[in-house]
């Protein structure tokens, strides 16, 4: 199998995907033209005691001549729920949270001089007041900057590798900029400036806080 990875990304590869140590068999279930010259083969593994599993991989010609792999993950691809996300221990971006949980995007702004502030501030850094409340913002802007993120940082992104972070300036909240994946990025290029449409994904448990996951108002490029 590490033959068949693209050699400089042989360390990623191998934790892209979660999968057990020992497997009995392996069998190709479709193979899809994906575009600029990509392929993707969906396997299904079948483990020492009859269950399966399945992975997707993203194949490319290599400069030998070869197929090689230059992505994998899990099947279903669901995109992960972080585990660092919540509330701060300070509690000062608690509003933010449970703005997320009614199902609304809230930011910081000034009562005095209202300037919005991100990220939150105890004091507003334009007029040095104290009164600062939370307003909800429409979750519509444009991409400032983004990374394609390859290796698992953290447990739970084990599976869903790569994915795209980005960083989306909002003209409703004075052009301030927040983080957040990108929805349906994979082999995606965005572009600087591409319009994005936040929606807030409510998690799948009690343990998890909701995330604004960024979906592309146009096509990928």
């Amino acid at each position: 199998m590490l033959a068949d990875f693209l050699p400089d990304r042989i360390g990623q590869l191998i934790a892209s995907a979660d999968v057990p140590n020992r497997l009995r068999d392996a069998e190709v279930r479709r193979i899809t033209d994906v575009g600029q010259g990509r392929f993707d083969a969906v396997i299904r593994y079948t483990e020492l005691d009859g269950g399966w599993f399945e992975l997707r991989s993203r194949w490319v010609r290599y400069h030998d001549g070869s197929w090689r792999v230059l992505s994998v993950r899990n099947i279903p691809d669901t995109p992960p729920w972080m585990d660092v996300t919540g509330p701060g221990e300070d509690g000062l971006d608690a509003p933010h949270w449970e703005g997320l949980r009614d199902g609304r995007l809230l930011l910081q702004r000034c009562l005095n001089c209202a300037t919005w502030v991100w990220s939150p501030r105890p004091i507003c850094p334009s007029c040095h007041g104290f009164e600062m409340i939370w307003e909800p913002v429409d979750p519509v802007g444009a991409i400032y900057s983004w990374t394609r993120t390859w290796q698992p940082f953290t447990r739970e992104s084990t599976g869903h590798l790569p994915y795209v972070v980005v960083l989306v300036e909002l003209p409703a909240a004075g052009s301030k900029r927040v983080l957040g994946v990108l929805a349906n990025a994979d082999g995606a290029t965005p572009a600087i400036g591409a319009s994005v449409r936040g929606v807030i994904e409510q998690p799948p448990d009690d343990e998890h806080w909701p995330l604004v996951r960024w979906h592309l108002d146009g096509p990928a490029l």
